[in-house]
């Protein structure tokens, strides 16, 4: 098996874990951080593959300028230098796993295996005072104004997940990819803005608990890209991980072109988390469970509750929405980034996406490309996991036959859990810089110009 898919699946077995009762927890809790492990692993490997293939100006270390004494590679093949990076950088993520992870490992040449865990070192030496070890979940502001985020009332003691994460350093530029306010932000009444008012009426009526306009094939869409932190399933960059495998398996790439397409993807979605969170506390925007519920006659309902995120593998249900601020959405911004860094590593299409290539697939879907099309069964919907009900979810394969499909879908999605406004993920006019979509395709286009500008592991065997 190619060695980057083998340590790729230790990587997301270990996340799984994480989020799954029988274990020890919370070692990387939330998508913030697990966005941020899941792109330093797959950086370590990276540079192991760039080092051993005489690439140094490829490796990540020396692009970004950190110091190192990373020097000429053993002899012998790839497997036990990349097995050397994974393990290291595993155990520096996951400690209480570290046993699996060291099981995980058959054996092999020890010079080759300790290159790759001093490749390891050199970048969680490099990461080690990014600010990740910020106070992670402050409590709630105790008299917030109006438009403020707050805690889900069906959640009262409900903390802020990540309220310093856009403080954390980024993996690629400095500067957080520009994205503009979203619609009426600022008003003293935010209902008088025609599009929040239109996203509003939207999700009052789609996102509700007792379903009211929502279709089947809407809460499908709600419930497939889920992975709201759940039992056994995680968030969502282990979903688009699962993703990622299933796309890079039918392609048959070489170890160092798998390597290069995990790191950009992982590293796309760490820096979609670091400019997400720094948006979502600078603008401070309530969730529809709030704002829904503090609006006056006519258009508030003091009763209104959402589907919420699914609680999957967890029976008995209780209505949730994610514990931080709605603009942007997480779900959205990671999306359109790892679909953005796929395309362009994989070179599927001529162009980069674009927000209205995304936007159109709700009334015209694109037309069908073979190079993009795959089939992808949501652990969400793969007929193990079971309903808060009790009842086991059905098996749901769903083919897409291009990459702009699942970015809108992923989007939406949330509309259809009432856990986000559609401004959150796309604006209602595709030229606008507004919501995850297009702040995740950009943050897409840079992670893949910085992979490519110079030298790269895309023209490696």
């Amino acid at each position: 098996m190619n060695i980057v898919m083998f340590w790729n699946g230790v990587l997301l077995e270990c996340s799984r874990r994480d989020f799954t009762r029988g274990y020890a927890n919370s070692q990387q809790p939330g998508p913030i951080r697990t966005s941020r492990a899941m792109a330093i692993v797959h950086l370590a490997i990276h540079d192991a593959v760039a080092f051993k293939n005489g690439l140094p100006a490829a490796a990540y270390l020396n692009k970004k300028n950190i110091a190192h004494t990373v020097g000429a590679p053993p002899a012998g093949a790839v497997d036990d230098i990349v097995s050397g990076a994974a393990v290291t950088t595993l155990k520096a993520m996951y400690p209480r796993y570290a046993d699996f992870i060291d099981d995980s490992y058959d054996g092999g040449d020890n010079a080759r295996f300790n290159y790759g865990e001093e490749i390891a070192n050199a970048l969680l030496v490099a990461r080690s005072n990014d600010g990740s070890d910020v106070m992670l979940t402050p409590p709630q502001v105790v008299s917030p104004v109006y438009g403020q985020h707050r805690a889900d009332p069906f959640m009262p003691g409900q903390p802020r997940l990540g309220l310093a994460w856009g403080d954390v350093t980024r993996f690629t530029g400095v500067a957080h990819k520009p994205l503009d306010p979203y619609p009426g932000q600022g008003a003293s009444d935010l209902l008088s803005d025609e599009d929040y008012k239109a996203d509003y009426d939207e999700v009052v009526q789609y996102g509700a608990e007792d379903r009211r306009s929502r279709t089947a094939e809407q809460e499908r869409i709600g419930v497939y890209w889920a992975y709201d932190g759940v039992m056994n399933l995680g968030v969502p960059p282990r979903l688009y991980n699962q993703i990622a495998r299933k796309i890079v398996a039918s392609k048959s790439l070489s170890v160092a072109r798998t390597a290069e397409v995990f790191a950009q993807i992982n590293v796309a979605m760490a820096d979609a988390g670091i400019d997400a969170w720094y948006y979502k506390y600078l603008f401070d925007l309530w969730r529809p469970v709030v704002g829904v519920r503090a609006e006056g006659a006519p258009d508030g309902d003091p009763f209104w509750s959402p589907l919420g995120a699914p609680q999957t593998n967890v029976t008995g249900r209780s209505t949730f929405t994610p514990p931080f601020p709605a603009y942007p959405s997480g779900h959205a911004t990671f999306g359109a980034a790892l679909f953005q860094s796929l395309r362009l590593a994989l070179d599927t299409a001529a162009a980069p996406m674009t927000t209205a290539e995304v936007f159109a697939e709700e009334t015209t879907p694109g037309a069908a490309n073979a190079d993009e099309t795959f089939t992808f069964v949501s652990d969400e919907l793969n007929g193990i996991s079971v309903d808060s009900n009790g009842s086991v979810r059905q098996l749901v394969p769903i083919t897409f036959t291009n990459f702009a499909r699942p970015v809108w879908e992923n989007s939406v999605s949330r509309i259809y859990l009432g856990v986000h406004w559609r401004f959150d993920g796309l604006p209602r006019d595709p030229s606008e810089n507004i919501g995850g979509v297009p702040l995740g395709l950009a943050i897409g286009e840079e992670v893949h110009d910085f992979f490519n500008t110079g030298a790269s592991l895309g023209g490696s065997v």
